[in-house]
């Protein structure tokens, strides 16, 4: 598999599309007429698509290749929102090309708006992040982040439709925890990420039934393209 399906995906209004890349939290989102690329290693630059905004959550290994993001951000003039920490250990990404955010700060970008917020993960300052798109739909990106009570009225601030939940290899993480973020976070759709282990997956959409049964979720294979609403 390969995001050629999506590259091909024409996206209507109202509509918003993603696939995940990797088995850490590698996201690609396509609007009706953006593409947005949350935290691009584990993949080669041919393979990813045209993009115009690049989010990169922290600098750990799983989440920042230095190289692939300088490389994509000049093949494609992309914006890059990320850390004050990330920002400073890239070099080559013009300044008007290049946006540090801290929580609580807003970025508008060609129709979408990005939201930073706070992760609570170890590390330099991660970040966690709403992503409005043109028409209004809210997607969530949990980063590495495990839960915590702040996340509660963050979902009643922006109501997101989709949240990225991390189940797994981040310190303190587990399907268990990432059933509380959607908990917490209550979106319409919540998509476990961050693990290689498939039982992880499945134990995150055992628990969810048993305790938020009101909110759906949706187990996505590497490049399989989820499209809301579906």
């Amino acid at each position: 598999m390969s995001l050629k399906s999506l590259g091909g995906l024409l996206i209507p209004k109202g509509k918003v599309a993603l696939a995940l890349f990797n088995e850490y939290s590698g996201t690609i989102v396509k609007t009706p007429g953006l593409t947005i690329v949350f935290d691009p290693v584990g993949i080669g630059l041919g393979e990813l698509l045209r993009t115009d905004l690049i989010i990169v959550t922290h600098e750990h290994y799983d989440h920042l290749d230095g190289r692939l993001v300088t490389s994509l951000q000049a093949r494609d003039g992309a914006f890059l929102a990320t850390t004050p920490f990330v920002a400073k250990q890239l070099r080559g990404i013009p300044g008007d090309r290049l946006r540090a955010m801290k929580p609580g700060e807003e970025l508008a970008f060609r129709g979408l708006r990005l939201n930073a917020e706070v992760s609570d993960h170890p590390g330099n300052q991660p970040l966690t992040f709403f992503l409005t798109t043109e028409d209004g739909i809210k997607i969530y990106h949990s980063s590495d982040s495990r839960p915590y009570l702040g996340m509660r009225s963050l979902g009643d601030k922006y109501k997101p439709d989709i949240a990225l939940c991390t189940v797994g290899i981040a310190p303190g993480t587990s399907p268990r925890s990432g059933a509380e973020v959607a908990k917490l976070i209550r979106p319409k759709v919540a998509i476990p990420y961050h693990t290689d282990d498939e039982r992880a997956l499945e134990e995150f959409v055992r628990i969810m039934a048993e305790q938020v049964p009101m909110v759906r979720t949706k187990i996505l294979k590497r490049f399989e393209v989820f499209v809301y609403p579906d």
